[in-house]
């Protein structure tokens, strides 16, 4: 009977699929990282064990990862302030990047990607994240509070990493595994992840594009407080208002608005690309893309850098520029805090939004007791009881998880019947998921966490029940006060109603993307958006002479 090597056995650690793909990344490798690795005896000794294998996996695939291990008591550990068991540092000579508990599951993601960037340097940094990152003087220390099971995590973790790339001088970022660090958790009253905190002085919940999450880190406040003082700033000068005459203005910065502005320049015209938070849309808070022709598989953050560098060849993308103003006439005006766009049309990929309850306790509760994903926070109510909101094949996918995590869970849905996949109704009903019929959650209620929810059904009857957190799923709403200030008729379920060529009702007013509803994926929304950049200008090319000016109507 053979006996596998040492070699062979930390090879075999990582599936076959995952290994070929990990040694083709190593391989690329501009320059070697080390990777340090600090254990203790007889605590925590699964994560230490499993931290231990993956990272000798790691050193065994390429000789371009360096694996450094010491225990919690050695001078090492004392100079590198180790704090807990196990901890992973990468390239700890060149920056602070470490992950304190064992990066499982989707940290695994977030382990691999440190590693990259840490090989790369700030060749993988965008100059645009290295201008906001310049001015700092002060020194930063950024956790991530992470879980293994949720998907997001891994992105806002690399934003973190890619900080501490760019600024190593002032930079720190910790990855910290709730799983296994749950004193650190409760400390700083985690109840929902990704949760950043900065300097143990602000916090902030959830994924974040990239460039918000830069300009968060560098004012250390929240970015709507840092545009709210801007604003109040400019409001003490006289006006100055800056007109802009423009062929095409395109309102949002996802995969829609990114194709129409490749598009509208390759055809001649001038366009601006507006974007009230960070390019990208919901493709950049999406953990892993598997549908998107040319990519097997990529992670959101990933492809949105790679629409948003091909856009900026072509044109200007900018970001927190929100629209105030739209006014329609022989020209339309669309107006931000700095300028106001005199254009011959525009150009609507204003996306959606997760769907909010819009009662009260909703807002108080966020990130204690209540969430969007039940796959990134159900860990933390093992043993409890839940409350899913909602009828369509998400509210019923995360009833399912919560119930195997050993939850008691409870569906409330307004209606009386689901709309999710028969599928899925078999699965909760032979898993004995309690249901609320005909009913709503009109409140959530308790003091620094849910304790109960208010529900009211159909026939007025009034329910308090106790639960420890209430899951949120039910669906997006198009952002359209845009379009409706400008006069756009709506389709029956609230998303922009539009033509086969991407045309509103209203003349030269365009929609593409999520907002205009239908099949909600990135590959429609850049195919739309590429349609209406050339639905713009042919109509351009007909209502428009020499001069400038509107010489006929096509409606």
């Amino acid at each position: 009977m053979s006996t596998l090597s040492a070699e062979e056995k930390y090879r075999n650690f990582i599936p076959e699929e995952s290994r070929e793909y990990l040694e083709k990344l190593f391989a690329d490798f501009k320059r070697p990282v080390t990777i340090e690795v600090y254990t203790a005896d007889g605590e925590h000794r699964e994560y230490n064990e499993f931290t231990l294998n993956i990272c000798r996996a790691f050193n065994v695939l390429s000789d371009k990862v360096e694996l450094r291990e010491y225990a919690m008591d050695s001078e090492m550990a004392k100079n590198r302030n180790i704090i807990a068991t196990p901890t992973v540092l990468i390239s700890p000579d060149e920056y602070d990047i470490r992950f304190l508990g064992a990066p499982a599951g989707e940290e695994g993601r977030a382990l691999v990607e440190a590693i990259n960037l840490a090989s790369k340097g700030v060749d993988g940094i965008s100059d645009h994240t290295q201008e906001i990152l310049d001015p700092l003087e002060e020194d930063r220390l950024i956790k991530i509070f992470a879980s293994p099971t949720c998907p997001y995590c891994p992105g806002q973790a690399i934003n973190a990493f890619k900080a501490a790339v760019a600024r190593p001088d002032k930079i720190s970022a910790w990855n910290v595994s709730t799983l296994d660090n749950e004193n650190m958790a409760r400390e700083y009253n985690v109840g929902s992840v990704p949760h950043t905190n900065i300097n143990d002085q602000v916090d902030f919940m959830g994924l974040e594009p990239e460039d918000k999450f830069m300009l968060q880190l560098l004012f250390l406040k929240p970015l709507e407080e840092v545009i709210e003082e801007q604003k109040a700033m400019k409001t003490s000068k006289p006006d100055d208002t800056v007109y802009e005459d423009i062929d095409l203005v395109i309102i949002g910065g996802g995969p829609a608005g990114m194709s129409a502005g490749i598009y509208a320049k390759r055809s001649g015209m001038s366009c601006i690309i507006l974007e009230k938070q960070g390019v990208g849309g919901q493709v950049a808070l999406t953990p892993k893309v598997e549908n998107y022709p040319g990519f097997t598989q990529i992670q959101g953050f990933e492809l949105v850098d790679i629409l948003g560098a091909h856009a900026r060849e072509y044109t200007e993308i900018e970001q927190f520029a929100e629209v105030k103003e739209v006014k329609h006439g022989p020209r339309i005006e669309i107006t931000t805090e700095d300028k106001t766009y005199r254009a011959k049309g525009v150009m609507l990929a204003t996306g959606v939004n997760v769907r909010m309850l819009g009662v009260p306790g909703e807002d108080k509760h966020y990130g204690h007791g209540v969430s969007y994903c039940a796959t990134c926070d159900g860990n933390f109510y093992k043993g409890g009881k839940a409350l899913i909101v909602g009828g369509g094949n998400t509210a019923l996918t995360d009833a399912l998880h919560l119930k195997h995590l050993g939850i008691e869970t409870t569906i409330v849905h307004r209606r009386d019947k689901f709309r999710a996949e028969k599928v899925l109704q078999d699965s909760v009903e032979r898993e004995g998921i309690e249901i609320i019929w005909d009913a709503q959650v009109t409140e959530i209620i308790g003091e620094d966490q849910v304790e109960s929810a208010r529900i009211v059904k159909k026939d007025g009857t009034e329910i308090i029940h106790d639960t420890d957190v209430v899951f949120v799923a039910i669906g997006h709403t198009a952002n359209t006060e845009l379009a409706e200030k400008l006069g756009c008729e709506l389709r029956d379920d609230g998303f922009i109603k539009v033509d086969p060529t991407q045309r509103t009702s209203v003349e030269r007013v365009y929609a593409a993307g999520d907002v205009t509803g239908g099949v909600r994926q990135i590959i429609t929304a850049t195919g739309q958006g590429a349609a209406a950049a050339l639905t713009a200008f042919d109509d351009f090319t007909r209502l428009f002479d020499d001069t400038q000016e509107v010489t006929k109507n096509i409606w």
